[in-house]
């Protein structure tokens, strides 16, 4: 008689058993949603700290970009003057030497020329370096364009 109720008692913890791992399952999907909601959330908060920072770097790149453009100005101005002041220095000293107008102005006239000259060469120098030629290809290799 023992038996039986022993086979009735192992039916009943195997029930029992089941709906433990079931209800283990139930507990840990659960769980996995928490912690799937708090991912989503933690996301979203960085998101939008992320998207602050890059607002505040914005407006403080354009503060110094702007700042920067008013000093080039400057420092052009002084170096506009700067170069005046030298071409009268130099056309004064030729002039007191000379006593000659015309050869004070043809010396002023030729430094002049050729420092347009040596501008004008380092701005095509420099102007060549601008430029998306690496990222044009890029892209054409990317989208297999195939220049004729």
């Amino acid at each position: 008689m023992e038996h039986p109720t022993n086979s009735g008692n192992n039916d009943h913890s195997a029930t029992e058993t089941a709906s433990q791992g079931a209800d283990q399952w139930q507990d840990h999907l659960a769980k996995l949603a928490q912690y799937g909601e708090q991912i989503y959330q933690d996301y979203r908060q960085q998101a939008g700290i992320c998207k602050q920072v890059a607002a505040a770097e914005w407006r403080l790149s354009t503060r110094s970009l702007v700042l920067t453009i008013i000093l080039l100005v400057s420092f052009a101005g002084g170096l506009v003057l700067l170069w005046a002041g030298l071409l009268a220095t130099i056309g004064l000293a030729i002039f007191s030497a000379s006593h000659s107008i015309w050869l004070a102005a043809l010396s002023l006239i030729v430094m002049q020329l050729l420092c347009l000259a040596w501008l004008w060469k380092n701005i095509g120098h420099i102007s060549r370096k601008i430029g998306f030629d690496k990222t044009s290809r890029s892209v054409k290799q990317l989208f297999n364009i195939n220049e004729e």
